[in-house]
Order: C-alpha cells, then structure tokens, then sequence
C-alpha cells in the first residue's frame, strides 16, 4: 500500500510575552491525493498584538507560513512547493481558519496568513490547511518524510506615494533636485535622477555614482510589499542553521550560537540576531522565500504614503528620542525597560519587539507608520541601495527560491551581493543621528568597502517580500 509517513516538529520563529512570539502548533498531515500527488498540512498560527485597519495606515500585520521537509535517513530540508491559483485559496486547495486570510504567493514558496476583517489584539489561528503538492517536489507516494512549519511575523505596506528626505540636516539624504525638499515618489514608473528640479538627487558618498534612471522594476517603495516586523531574532537564525547540511551550516554561523550542527543554541533566543554578514543575510532571505529590499522601501514603510515628512524625524515619526538604559528580566522573554523608552543605541542588544505593548502608542513603541519595530537604533537595517548600476538592477519581482547553493551562499543574489549592500536605521554602536530615517551615512556601504561577508554585532537581518 502506498503510504506518505511523517514526523512532526513545531519551531517557534520568535518567542516573546509581549509582542514577537509566534507559535506554531497541532502540526499534522492530512487529505493525501495520490493521484495528484498533493497533501495538506494542517497548523494553528498564533501572535500577539496583531491588527488590520482599513483608516489612516489601512495596513495589517500577518504571518509568512512556509514548509521544509525532508525524507527521512537524509541530512537535507527542502522547501516544500504549495499549491498556487489566483482566484481564492479555496481555489488552491487551502482552508482558511475563521477570522483569517491565505494567500499564496505566486511562486508557491508559501503563504501570508493575517485577519480577514478589522481588529486588533492577539489571534490564534486554528485550523489552517495548506496543500503541499509534494509530487512537484519529487516526493514519492512511498517516501517517508519529516516535516516542519516555519512562520515569520510581517506587516503588509500598501501601495501609494510618499516622500523620500525631510529637507532637514540628515547626512547624504535624498532631495527634490538641487534643493533641499524632499523627493515624491508618486508612481510606479522609473525615477529620473538629476540635479534639477522634479527630480530625486542624492549625494555621491561612498563611491555612489548619484546616476539613475532608478527601473521601474526596482523596489522603489510605490508597490505594495510585506516587511519583517521585527529583525530576525537569534532563534530564527539558529532554525535557519539547523535545517541547513553541516558545510553550508559552518559557512553561515558566527560567534553568538553556541552547540554543534544539527542543534545550535540561541544564548538569547528572542534577542535581535547581530552580528550577521550581508552574505548571511541574502542566504537566510533566499532559505525563506523572500529578498532584500531596498532604500527606497526603508523610508516608505518609515515615513507612510502621503505623509509629509518631518525634519529630522526618526521612525516614529518624530525627533525624540529616548534611549533605554536598564532592563528587568535581562535576556528572557520578558525583558522590558525599567522607564520610559523608545529606541536601543545602548550598545547591547535587546529582545525583538522590546517597546511594542498593547496599549503602546506610535511614538511609545518606536514603531514606523505602519506598525513595524526597531528601524531606527536596535541593528543596521542592511537595505539594497540606488547608488551604484548593479543595485539598480535589483529586481522586486525575485525572491529566494528556499535553497542554498553547494557553498552555502544565496544562488540568487550572491554574485552580486557586495554591490547592493548598504545601510540605514543606525544601531546600538552609533550616535543617534544615525538612526534618523533618512540619514544616509553609509549609503553604498557594501561597494565601497567590498565587506559581504564583513559580520558586525551591529548588523542585523530584515528582510522583504512584494506584495501580490
């Protein structure tokens, strides 16, 4: 008789009493079609201080959901191929738990779970059924596999135009021209770069060529995108070392982890993962389905569409900030400031989601318009830049294809990765002003000093994925 056997292992992707923990759970296997070779994977996703509104952001927050499998007496995780039809999930074989939305990206590397309907508060999402055509995977109806559930917390930026620079004293910021106005993207269209007026200008710091057009194909922020709400934690990136072989295991980790390949150990599981290389990041974007995103999109999901910038502002829309000094609870899941803060430049890294409550305000939780943690201090937001003509040729359209290449590097951007590194957001090893949205300092970083696999405690992981 033909049998699909399984064992089951939940992961938890970020763990958190107060806003970063969600749970994977009651991960099973059902509904197995050996004719067409498909089988439904059933979990219940939960997280704290979820929302969606259709006012002011009309964003909502969600989870990316994705499956890795492997056959058993084998070393290597996959990643599972789910079943796509535009018209519904109903259409591509899914069930949606009550009060929940799936949608599955394009390229089946997997699916966006949020609510269905406006409110805000903790969900728990019981129930899901995702269809897995393992057959396309090249799964036999007689292989015994494992499988495990992986789901990653993101905030869904809608489409519109917005504002890049403020027009205040930020370092090498963007400008409208040669003035000091900020710059409106105000259409999907390719962005003309010149000196003049009505056009974006930026200044050639770093070996930044201050050329354009910027492609209508790059991520210039106008498209609708999904962002990691918090920066990868250190758990998230030990799950990532432990489903990845021995070789490309030891290519990828660095001092933080403790233990041995298949089990490393997070010291501080919810803890911001520093340390990590671009290179590191590009691998952990491809392994997840998803991809970098740029400059353009940092200020966007910051700043809001439409909203007119404030000088000098920080992500939470104003210029004070506060930093936090001491913390109760050091290094568990309910580390939380002592006083009132809103921002980490304290040199030592603190829990993904540190300020978020869920009674915070914008400017209380450090949050960005749209309801995202930690863009400015915590770690460098590593973003693709505009400043040099292979970053330019960055594509919004390509993701990562949920596998590694031979040397544990990204096959997707490696080739190209130490041209498209730079940075923003400030971290806890830089002043202040650094942290401002559009301060540019280090813009064209990766090209100028060709550091991909250059691993600082203040670079983090924050990554994309487009909208569809």
């Amino acid at each position: 008789m033909k049998k699909l056997l399984f064992s089951i292992a939940s992961l938890l992707a970020t763990g958190s009493l107060f806003a970063n923990n969600i749970v994977v759970s009651n991960i099973s296997l059902s509904g197995r079609d050996q004719s067409n070779d498909f089988t439904l994977v059933n979990a219940d996703v939960a997280w704290n201080n979820s929302w969606r509104t259709s006012t002011n952001e009309s964003n909502w927050d969600g989870a990316w959901v994705f499956v890795k499998y492997r056959k058993v007496r084998t070393s290597v995780w996959n990643h599972a191929t789910i079943n796509y039809a535009a018209a519904s999930a109903a259409a591509s074989g899914h069930t949606e738990p009550a009060g929940a939305t799936i949608k599955t990206s394009a390229d089946g590397k997997g699916v966006f779970l949020f609510r269905s309907a406006n409110g805000v508060g903790n969900v728990n999402f019981t129930g899901a059924k995702i269809r897995w055509n393992y057959g396309v995977d090249g799964v036999k109806d007689n292989d015994s596999v494992e499988v495990r559930v992986f789901a990653t917390e993101m905030v869904y930026v809608p489409t519109g135009s917005f504002y890049l620079g403020t027009g205040g004293a930020e370092i090498n910021a963007f400008k409208d021209g040669s003035t000091a106005k900020p710059y409106k993207v105000v259409d999907a269209n390719e962005i003309s770069v010149e000196i003049t007026a009505g056009n974006l200008n930026y200044a050639a710091t770093l070996s930044a060529d201050r050329l354009g057009p910027i492609p209508a194909t790059f991520p210039t922020g106008y498209n609708a995108f999904w962002l990691m709400k918090y920066e990868a934690s250190q758990q998230q990136y030990a799950d990532f070392l432990n489903h990845l072989d021995l070789n490309k295991a030891t290519l990828r980790t660095f001092a933080t982890f403790t233990g041995t390949h298949p089990n490393f150990i997070a010291p501080f599981p919810e803890r911001v993962c520093g340390g990590a290389s671009f290179a590191d990041l590009l691998a952990y974007a491809d392994w997840s389905g998803l991809r970098p995103y740029s400059e353009l999109e940092y200020e966007k999901a910051c700043r809001g569409a439409d909203v007119l910038p404030v000088s000098e502002e920080y992500a939470w829309g104003n210029t004070t900030l506060v930093n936090v000094t001491t913390v109760s609870s050091t290094g568990t899941a309910n580390e939380t400031p002592t006083a009132f803060a809103n921002c980490n430049i304290s040199a030592a890294l603190k829990r993904c989601g540190l300020f978020a409550t869920s009674i915070a305000s914008r400017d209380t939780a450090g949050a960005t318009y749209y309801g995202i943690m930690e863009m400015s201090g915590s770690v460098w937001e590593s973003v693709v830049p505009v400043s040099n003509p292979t970053a330019r040729l960055f594509s919004a359209s390509k993701h990562g294809s949920g596998s590694l290449d031979a040397d544990g590097n990204s096959p997707t951007w490696n080739a190209v990765g130490n041209s498209i590194f730079s940075l923003r957001g400030g971290s806890v090893s830089n002043a202040a002003t650094a942290s401002r949205v559009s301060d540019a300092t280090n813009r064209n970083y990766g090209t100028f000093y060709g550091y991909l696999a250059l691993r600082v405690a203040g670079f983090g992981i924050r990554v994309a994925r487009t909208g569809n």
